[in-house]
């Protein structure tokens, strides 16, 4: 049985209204969800240690890398460093990437797009097309103060994870399946919200040809397979 058509929320809120390829044809602007918070009472700190959570487990080691190493273009763009690993760095971040399952969505086009010549037959103004969603999230934690008994708590546990400072999460919807040539896109987008507030799921267009340059150290993007 075919899902049931919807239109997708995002994050924690905002109805997507997107243009996807099915109508508009090929197209290299990405329409990037953003959705960020911030804890305004804790200062965000400059030095971190990346936690990288795959949803994957690891079987594709090249997407990976380049989420990791794009998201930490991301945060040295915005000011963070990564903290050597033998001291205590202002903040633990965990890096969370993936590609949601497929579903069915109504999508409208745009008025630009919407023809006006008297053709027939003519395109519908909407229709049922079969979209995925490509995100990144960071999250940054306090980093937890080091227990003075000889036994630490096991980490990932609520006394090992300090307190949220800020989280961003952007996403882009569409009916491509493949997470990396999205990730350039992801991540420059990711370097204005981190350690805010956006107050609200903002929308913003990026060009990805410009996207992967855009970052102090451009990653080259994997091939389509």
């Amino acid at each position: 049985m075919p899902a049931a058509p919807s239109i997708r929320r995002l994050g924690r809120g905002g109805w997507l209204a997107a243009i996807l390829g099915a109508f508009t044809g090929c197209s290299t602007t990405h329409l990037v969800m953003i959705d960020a918070i911030n804890n305004p009472a804790k200062p965000m700190g400059t030095s971190y240690h990346l936690e990288v959570n795959d949803p994957g487990g690891g079987v594709d080691q090249e997407v990976g890398v380049l989420a990791t190493a794009l998201s930490k273009d991301a945060l040295a763009a915005r000011g963070l460093h990564e903290a050597p690993a033998s001291t205590r760095p202002d903040m633990i971040i965990e890096l969370e990437y993936g590609r949601g399952p497929g579903q069915t969505s109504l999508v409208y086009r745009g008025p630009s797009h919407i023809s006006k010549a008297n053709t027939w037959p003519r395109e519908p103004d909407a229709k049922l097309v079969i979209v995925f969603e490509k995100y990144l999230q960071l999250t940054a934690r306090e980093s937890p103060a080091m227990a003075e008994s000889a036994t630490p708590p096991p980490r990932g546990s609520l006394s090992d994870r300090g307190e949220e400072l800020w989280s961003v999460r952007v996403a882009v919807e569409d009916q491509e399946k493949q997470l990396a040539p999205y990730l350039p896109a992801l991540a420059s987008v990711c370097v204005d919200y981190i350690g805010r507030n956006s107050g609200k799921e903002v929308h913003v267009e990026v060009d990805a040809r410009k996207a992967a340059g855009a970052l102090p150290h451009p990653q080259p993007v994997p091939s389509p397979r």
